[in-house]
């Protein structure tokens, strides 16, 4: 709409131009006859129109300065300012035209052009400096009253001085040749200061026309355009006519207010009727947001009737005013069932008044979302079909205050499959946990036995073998080949009974049977600096480590695969087994300087050694924990409760 606008006034403004450049052209070439014809009441037709002009540029002042409040940019502060200026010299310039009473003078004629000068130059200038420089930034209020004192302080005083010492000022009229050359002069510069003009405003109309300057003053360039044409025409009728009462003198006047009629519509009409204009389009502005408020409504009603999810919400009487078809599907009632209806009838008896109160303490505490029932092992949230089951949901609650009154929304699922499938789910690990734990219980006791077994008999076989092989050296016959030859079984049997003992001492540490958790470990840290050199630390206390024999056994497989893990992949140089002891808890580190362990290695599937580490800790409800920075290290961590009876004078750490 505005757009058209636009086209349609530029289009106006094109023809009204060119008619009135063709009749200005006629007039001008029938000089001679024009020139001849003289108004009739020129002093009341002058100043009529005069007046009209002074109002026009008046309410341009007025539109300029309060328009849009206190804030203004310097572009309209100029305007106001300028046209102000122009009014109140037009003003005196009507008041001593043609000796109007009060105001007759010898000079009066000198006096009234001065001031028909004064003005038309403030309004040529101020309109030449808006096409030069169409945008501007805001000024203080301090500013625009500074400025407007200062703009009416020099009107006044060059009133004063034409009024006063009218001869101080160059002569703009001759009682013999009409007027002087410096008047002619003006006029011409007038005349192309204002083409000038008209042609920057030409050039900025499909630019600026109906743009605001920093979004205050509105702006129709096409109409500035015609009314600086018309100024330049009016100037070249007021530079035609020799006495007050020629017909060019008159034509000027029509001019010159065609020109304040446009600067009026350019600047003003369009400022009044903007917020007009602004109305009608953010009615349909309206209109649009209702049609799409209600696009959306429908979409909105769309998704509730086939969401897969319940969806349901009561008002702070907790009776149900909305539910979709998935929750009266889940409840097993059909929707009109269960509009209107308590939410009591969705709950199992013995939930309902700890359900409200729960409810309400909810909606009093200002939080608009709480997610409920998301724990399996605890499905405080339960629903209740229409034939008397109960049922477990996971559900988010939400509420929202209209008009004073609390709405509450409910969106749920049934997760009675999931609940089933979880029972199971953890059934299945407890059975797999217990396994493994009698797995770990049978793997140590068949350990136990295949130690003790190549200890005890394996063992002293070989043992009883290596003593017939010394009495079998004794004898003085044996040449001294036999005697090299059974040095060297006697050296085999001597490697076999130590690879022996270390095996069962893998597989089952007698220490640890024989002496107990500590004089184990110690045995081990000893063999583990022995074999790989590597500098092992045990720090712990021969009290704190008295247990029984399954946490024992526990324990110092978690710490001989840990320092097998060292050994075979942390390339480290120190390794420190702290422990730490109090009344219920026993504490286990095993720290390495070694080279780390990157973080997507600690959940292989293969790693078994962690994998074991996990069951036996967890086969004691301990906790776990393996924490590694590549190039710094690892630290295993792990805690084992200590109930009451299996404490034996615990020493406090």
């Amino acid at each position: 709409m505005h757009e058209y606008s636009t086209v349609r006034d530029f289009r106006y403004i094109g023809i009204a131009s060119a008619l009135l450049l063709v009749s200005s052209i006629f007039l001008w070439l029938n000089y001679p006859t024009v020139s001849s014809y003289s108004v009739p009441y020129p002093l009341a037709i002058h100043t009529a129109l005069e007046t009209a002009t002074i109002v026009l540029f008046v309410s341009v002042f007025i539109v300029c300065w309060n328009a849009f409040g206190e804030r203004r940019n310097r572009s309209s502060l100029i305007l106001a300012v300028a046209f102000l200026c122009a009014a109140v010299l037009g003003f005196f310039h009507a008041l001593v035209f043609q000796g109007m009473p009060g105001f007759e003078q010898n000079n009066a004629m000198h006096q009234s052009l001065s001031f028909w000068l004064g003005s038309r130059f403030i309004v040529t200038f101020t309109l030449l400096g808006l096409a030069l420089k169409p945008s501007d930034k805001l000024v203080s209020n301090l500013h625009s009253s500074l400025s407007l004192v200062v703009g009416l302080s020099l009107t006044i005083a060059l009133s004063v001085l034409i009024f006063t010492l009218p001869e101080v000022l160059p002569s703009t009229y001759d009682t013999q040749t009409g007027q002087t050359s410096f008047k002619i002069a003006s006029e011409i510069l007038l005349v192309v200061l204002n083409l000038i003009s008209s042609l920057y405003f030409f050039r900025q109309i499909p630019a600026f026309n109906g743009t605001r300057l920093n979004d205050l003053l509105e702006l129709n360039r096409g109409y500035l355009c015609f009314a600086s044409l018309m100024l330049a025409i009016s100037e070249i009728y007021f530079s035609l006519y020799r006495y007050s009462t020629e017909a060019f003198v008159l034509i000027g006047h029509i001019f010159q207010l065609l020109s304040a009629l446009a600067i009026y519509r350019g600047m003003v009409a369009i400022n009044i009727h903007a917020p007009y204009a602004f109305l009608i389009k953010n009615t349909s502005q309206l209109q649009d947001t209702a049609d799409e408020l209600l696009l959306n409504k429908q979409r909105l009603a769309g998704v509730i009737e086939t969401a897969m999810d319940g969806i349901l919400t009561v008002d702070d009487q907790f009776k149900i005013i909305l539910v979709n078809p998935a929750a009266a599907r889940v409840f097993g009632y059909e929707v009109d069932q269960l509009i209107g209806q308590s939410l009591d009838l969705v709950i199992p008896m013995r939930h309902r008044k700890v359900h409200t109160q729960h409810v309400k303490e909810f909606g009093n505490h200002g939080t608009t979302r709480r997610q409920m029932g998301t724990s399996f092992e605890d499905f405080y949230v339960t629903g209740l079909h229409a034939d008397g089951s109960e049922f477990p949901i996971e559900a988010s609650i939400s509420s929202l205050v209209e008009h004073g009154r609390r709405f509450y929304t409910v969106i749920f699922r049934d997760i009675s499959e999931r609940k089933i499938a979880k029972e199971k789910l953890a059934q299945y690990h407890n059975q797999l946990s217990q396994l493994s734990a009698a797995l770990q219980s049978i793997r140590e006791e068949e350990r136990k036995h295949i130690a003790r077994e190549l200890h005890d008999d394996l063992g002293q076989l070989l043992a009883a073998l290596r003593m017939d092989l010394s009495l079998l050296q004794r004898d003085h016959a044996m040449t001294e080949k036999s005697r090299l030859t059974l040095g060297s079984m006697d050296q085999l049997l001597l490697t076999s009974i130590t690879t022996l003992r270390r095996i069962a001492t893998d597989l089952r540490p007698r220490a640890l049977d024989e002496g107990g958790l500590f004089f184990a470990l110690q045995t081990l840290q000893k063999e583990f600096a022995q074999r790989h050199g590597v500098n092992c630390e045990l720090i712990a206390d021969e009290e704190q480590l008295i247990l029984d024999d399954e946490k024992s056994t526990a324990i110092f497989r978690i710490v001989q695969e840990s320092l097998t893990n060292v050994a075979r992949h942390a390339k480290a140089s120190h390794v420190e087994i702290y422990f730490e002891r109090d009344n219920e808890l026993l504490k286990l580190q095993i720290k390495d300087d070694g080279r780390g362990i990157e973080e997507g290695a600690m959940n292989k599937t293969r790693s078994f050694g962690l994998v074991g580490m996990r069951e036996r800790i967890k086969a004691m409800n301990g906790t776990f924990n393996l924490s590694s920075t590549v190039g710094k290290g690892t630290l295993i961590e792990v805690e084992v409760p200590l109930p009451i009876e299996h404490l034996d004078n615990p020493t406090p750490s």
